[in-house]
Order: structure tokens, then sequence, then C-alpha cells
């Protein structure tokens, strides 16, 4: 059994930390696994993939050489595992070789293309694909809007995460660590939590990480800037390591507007380290706000506020809620547990 996973491309996202963590686990599992990638060899993740001997073949040039490097790379695999609808619509033209895969497709995000990009390729993929899965049940019950598929041929597969060996320690500073990991784009409004973070005063006793790159972050900077928030707002980057990320932190900021089910959110829970999140996709159905987490509606930042001054005020309650966070993530997204599910597919 010859395993490839085919994403757009190997740059910081949910769907690709998703690739690189279960190509990490089966590749320790001894399976033959490969990555194709239509992306480019120094995006983020392709390093980071290739360090533990896993081949990542990427797919450039005009259409004609892609095609061709398509067919010669996809007759050595016999199951074919999709992660992208861009590359649904790469491999349209090349359906019939795929009628002989074992192929499956994993539908990760609610954001992605325009739907009349997408229909056409998707309607062809219907001929050839073995098994969905959509990583929430929100994306599951939009499928049929999004490409015309009924949901009851959609299976819903957790992400899964590295789970630490234990819980952090966390609350145990004299001020709060709080940390945001995304990209910086509109939809994850870190704007109104910097606008907030500073006029609600919680820079009086927390510090504020943002972790991620993107289009806003000049924006994001400047505004950081002009309300004098810089001694009390660090920007990090993109940061590969979560160890380096997680390692002191106290807790986990998601104001986003739309969300599937964020890889962060599951990192931080999974190292112990509570969230204080908007409800929205299917955060809900693993935040049980009060006991492993909080959440709160958007644009409701007196909620946030009240939550967030709370937590800094008990400490022991936040000691708790990463230990229940750290406990419904190791039970319910181990990478292990993912692996084995997709493992039985690929057979």
């Amino acid at each position: 059994m010859r395993i490839i996973h085919c994403v757009s491309s190997l740059q910081v996202g949910g769907a690709e930390k998703c690739v690189k963590n279960l190509v990490s686990r089966q590749k320790d599992k001894g399976l033959d696994v490969s990555v194709l990638s239509f992306g480019n060899k120094d995006d983020a993740f392709q390093q980071s993939i290739e360090s533990e001997n896993v081949d990542v073949i990427n797919v450039n040039g005009n259409i004609i050489l892609r095609l061709f490097k398509l067919i010669i790379v996809l007759l050595k695999y016999s199951s074919i595992h999709i992660h992208s609808p861009a590359v649904i619509k790469a491999f349209a033209p090349i359906f019939p070789l795929l009628l002989f895969k074992n192929t499956i497709y994993t539908i990760h995000g609610e954001v992605e293309p325009p739907i009349s990009f997408l229909r056409g390729s998707h309607k062809i993929a219907s001929i050839y694909l073995d098994k969905i899965f959509a990583v929430s049940e929100p994306i599951k019950a939009g499928i049929f809007q999004r490409y015309g598929w009924h949901s009851s041929i959609v299976e819903v597969v957790k992400n899964g995460v590295e789970v630490a060996e234990a819980p952090h320690r966390v609350g145990h500073g004299e001020k709060l660590n709080l940390c945001t990991v995304s990209r910086l784009v509109p939809l994850k409004n870190i704007e109104q939590l910097i606008v907030n973070f500073a006029a609600k005063k919680a820079h009086e006793f927390s510090h504020l990480h943002v972790y991620g790159n993107g289009p806003e972050l000049e924006k994001l900077t400047t505004l950081t800037e002009r309300l004098a928030m810089s001694p009390f707002v660090t920007f990090h980057g993109a940061v590969l390591d979560e160890k380096s990320i997680y390692e002191d932190k106290d807790l986990l900021l998601i104001n986003s507007t739309t969300e599937g089910l964020p890889m962060s959110l599951l990192e931080a829970m999974a190292r112990g380290i509570p969230a204080l999140s908007t409800d929205v996709g299917d955060i809900g159905a693993v935040i049980n706000s009060g006991e492993n987490g909080y959440i709160y509606d958007r644009n409701d930042m007196n909620t946030w506020l009240k939550h967030l001054n709370n937590l800094n005020g008990e400490r022991k309650e936040l000691k708790e809620m990463g230990e229940k966070a750290y406990r419904f993530i190791a039970n319910n997204y181990s990478i292990d547990s993912v692996s084995m599910l997709y493992e039985s597919y690929y057979s």
C-alpha cells in the first residue's frame, strides 16, 4: 500500500497542518507515504515534512507539463488522499486514471474559492471518489450548497493533533500570557481583539502574543503602535515550532467571525491550555463553556472581558480548565485515532 497526500501548497494553514500531522504519524508507523504539492519548495511546512524522510513532490510549470507529471506520479500510488478543492480541480483532466485508484477526499474549510470555480470539477470528482470526509458538522452541512453533493455521503472525521505527555502548568505567572495563532486575515478579527485589549485595560494583567503572518500584519502593527500597546502586544510572525508557541502560554484567544475547527484550538488544548473563543463553526463542540474553556457571541466583547477577568482572578479555575481541556483532546482528537480511521479506508 502506497499513500500520497495531495495539497494545493504546504504554506501555514489548518489543512496543511493536518497533513503534516498525518504524514508524521503514518511515517512513524512504517507506512509508505508521500506528499504531492502544487506549491513551492520553500513553503513553510515542506522542509519540516522532508526532515522526516518523507518525499514531497512539487508539481509546477505549464498545464501540459503539470498533467504529464501528475500522471507519472499518481500511477505509482494505490491510495490518493486529497485535501484541497483546488487539487480536485487540477485532477479533473486526468480523472479516468483515478477510477482505478483508491481515492479519498477530506474537506477542511468553510471558506473556499467561488462555487462556480469548483462545481464542475467536483461533479467529475463524484465519479472517482471512493470516500468523502469533512472535518466538522458545519462543513458537512454545507456540502450540498457548495458542490451539490448530498450530505449523507460525507462522514465527519475530526482533525488530529499530537497530545502532550502531561498538561502544561498554566496561570503561575504574575501576568497571563495570552496568544492568538492564525493567519492574519480579516475573518480572524484580530483588530477587534487588539482594540478591546487596549480599551478594556486587559494589558494591565496580561500580555498578548500574536503568531502568524498575513495581509493584515502591517495594519495590526500600526494599530498597536497607535494605541500605545507595543509594550503589551508582541508580533512573532509565522512560527512552525508548536513547542515554542505554547510552552509558556496560559490562554488561547480566538475571535474569528467564521471558522471550521481551528487547529490552534486543538493544539493548545492538547497541551492543557484552555481557550476563550467566539462561538463559531464547530468550536462549540470542543469547548464546553465554563468547563474546559469559554465561548462568547461574536462582537460581545463585554462577555469576553468578563471571562478574561474571571480567569485572571481565579487561577485555580484556569488550571482546572486546562486539565479538562487536555483530557478532552486526548480522548477525542488524538492523531493516532484519526490516522487509524483513514488507514482503514486506504486498505
